[in-house]
């Protein structure tokens, strides 16, 4: 083998061994061809990619929510004391409102005729005065006349008696009559009745009890039909007078 067949082997070996050398090279250090990265980013020695960093998580902002009130209760209404009944034989009638068909004037009330004095309480008082209800003076002349005395109770109240009282000697005491019940003062049920009184004509003042079966009512009414046909010699024409009345629960 001459001289430069040699040389030419042993660049051929050198060659060889050179490559075979570069082949052997990990993967991971190779460049790339233009060996440029992207700006601003700096290449570590091992050129491996950098991890992100992730921003710290930040704990949620807890407000404070208001605790929710219980609803206000409304305070239990106290119930109405229950009225105490009426004991039996309690006079109802007794300073109730009272309405009657006709009266007297100013002037005669100072003599001791008002229909207040129907049921104040006594029956007569000539030193009060107090003598009772008259119907207008001057005013009838008939005997077949109707006058009335209505009572409007406190309550509903069942009754079951109740007395009527002439006024002195029984002047003027009505004939006929009857007593009357209504709970709406528009229908009327007659509950008692009387019929040829001579109370006037005898001059007696013994009242009249007029009982019968219990029963509730809110008004009370005396209903006369027709009165003592004497006339009052006064001029008055014919009256119709009564001292009280009076009305007992049951």
């Amino acid at each position: 083998m001459n001289k430069k067949f040699k040389v030419i082997v042993i660049a051929a070996v050198i060659i060889a061994a050179i490559m075979l050398f570069a082949s052997c090279k990990p993967a991971g250090n190779t460049q790339p061809a233009d060996n440029t990265q992207p700006a601003g980013n700096d290449a570590t020695a091992d050129n491996s990619a950098q991890a992100p960093t992730l921003a710290p998580t930040q704990e949620p902002v807890i407000t404070d929510v208001p605790a929710t009130e219980a609803p206000t209760e409304e305070p239990t209404p106290s119930p109405e004391p229950t009225a105490a009944p009426i004991a039996k034989g309690t006079n109802v009638a007794y300073n109730a409102d009272v309405e009657v068909s006709s009266t007297t004037g100013i002037g005669h009330i100072q003599w001791g005729w008002s229909y207040e004095y129907i049921n104040d309480g006594l029956i007569v008082d000539p030193d009060f005065p107090s003598y009772g209800w008259t119907s207008a003076v001057g005013v009838n002349f008939e005997e077949d006349h109707e006058e009335w005395v209505e009572f409007t109770l406190a309550k509903v109240t069942k009754i079951d008696t109740v007395k009527v009282y002439p006024t002195l000697g029984g002047s003027y005491c009505p004939v006929t009559f009857e007593i009357q019940i209504s709970m709406d003062g528009k229908d009327y049920t007659t509950v008692a009745k009387v019929e040829n009184n001579d109370r006037a004509a005898t001059g007696s003042e013994e009242p009249f009890v007029l009982e019968f079966e219990a029963a509730e009512a809110r008004y009370v009414r005396f209903f006369a039909t027709k009165l003592y046909g004497v006339p009052s010699s006064l001029g008055d024409g014919i009256l119709c007078q009564l001292a009280e009345i009076e009305i007992f629960a049951a």
